[in-house]
C-alpha cells in the first residue's frame, strides 16, 4: 500500500491521508459559508497624485475605527506614509512596511526584498488566525514587477528588452508568486494599487493608443472588484473621482462614480466611500 510521510515523520496510509483531506474540506467549506460576505480583492488604479493610497487606507467603517482592525499597507511605492501621517495622525492600527532592500549601488536586493514582503504577509495572516479584523493594502504592483526583473539573472544594469522569453518567465513566476500570497492565502479584504502604462501600436514605429493599468493581466484576472480613480481640474478646483469598472460581487454599481476628494482654493472635502468600506462593493 502506498504510503506518504507526515511532518512527524510518521507514516500515513492513503486511506487516512485521504480522511485528513477530507476533514480539510469540510473545515474550509464551513468557514466560507460561515463569513457573511465574500472578501474584496480590488484594484485600484489611475495616475499618479490621483488619491489611490488615500483611498485604500480609508477602507474601514467609522465601527472599525473605533475597535483594533488592521490596516496593513506593503508599500512597494514608498508613498503610504505622508499620506497616513497627515489625515490619519499616525494611527498605530494602519502599519506600513516598504519592504525594498537595497545595495550599496541602490539597486534593490530581490531575494532580501522579498523575504521581508512575505515575512509581512505571514503576520498579516497570524493576525487573522489569531481573531484579528485585518485590511491588507499592496500598494505600488507596478513597482514590484519592475523589482522582479532582477529574477531574470541579467546584469542589473541591462535593457529588459533584450531578454529572451525563459528569463521573462522567471521574472513573471517570482511576481507571480507573491501577488498570490495575498490573493490565494489572506483572509480579509485586499486592496492592490497601481499606476498606468502607455500602450503601444506598429512595432516599427510605436504610436501611443492609450493607457493601461500596470499589472500583469494575470493579476487582473484575480480581481473581484476594479476601480479607476481620475482627477479632475476645473479653474482652481480639482476633483477626484473613483469609478468602479467591475465587480463580481455588485454588478449594479458597475460603473457608478463616487467623487471622493474635491480641492478649491485650499479648501479640502473627503468623502468616503461607503460600499468600500463595507465590503459590498
Amino acid at each position: 500500500m502506498m504510503t506518504w510521510e507526515n511532518i512527524s515523520g510518521n507514516a500515513v496510509s492513503e486511506e487516512n491521508l485521504l480522511e485528513m483531506a477530507k476533514e480539510e474540506v469540510r473545515a474550509r467549506i464551513a468557514a466560507t459559508q460561515k463569513r457573511h460576505r465574500a472578501n474584496l480583492c480590488v484594484m485600484i488604479y489611475g495616475e499618479a497624485k490621483s488619491g489611490k493610497s488615500g483611498l485604500a487606507l480609508d477602507c474601514r467603517t467609522p465601527e472599525q475605527l473605533d475597535s483594533d482592525c488592521l490596516v496593513m499597507v506593503l508599500d512597494f511605492d514608498n508613498g503610504c506614509e505622508p499620506t497616513w501621517r497627515q489625515n490619519w495622525n499616525s494611527d498605530s492600527n494602519i502599519q506600513i512596511l516598504n519592504p525594498v532592500v537595497r545595495d550599496k549601488e541602490g539597486y534593490p536586493i530581490l531575494d532580501d526584498t522579498t523575504r521581508l514582503a512575505e515575512a509581512f504577509i505571514a503576520m498579516a495572516k497570524e493576525e487573522i488566525a489569531n481573531g484579528k479584523q485585518v485590511k491588507f493594502v499592496f500598494d505600488g504592483v507596478d513597482r514590484w514587477l519592475r523589482i522582479c526583473w532582477a529574477a531574470m539573472g541579467v546584469d542589473k544594469r541591462a535593457n529588459e528588452v533584450k531578454q529572451p522569453g525563459i528569463a521573462w518567465g522567471k521574472r513573471n513566476k517570482h511576481y507571480e508568486d507573491l501577488i498570490e500570497k495575498i490573493t490565494d492565502g489572506l483572509e480579509c479584504d485586499r486592496f492592490f494599487i497601481t499606476h498606468m502604462k502607455e500602450v503601444f501600436a506598429n512595432v516599427a514605429n510605436p504610436t501611443p493608443t492609450g493607457k493601461v493599468p500596470n499589472c500583469r493581466s494575470q493579476t487582473m484576472d484575480k480581481m473581484n472588484q476594479v476601480i479607476e480613480v481620475s482627477r479632475f481640474d476645473v479653474g482652481s478646483k480639482a476633483n477626484h473621482t473613483a469609478t468602479l469598472r467591475g465587480s463580481k460581487t455588485n454588478t449594479e454599481l458597475v460603473n457608478k462614480t463616487w467623487t471622493f476628494l474635491t480641492i478649491d482654493n485650499g479648501e479640502v472635502e473627503w468623502n468616503s466611500i461607503k460600499e468600500l468600506q463595507e465590503g459590498t462593493l
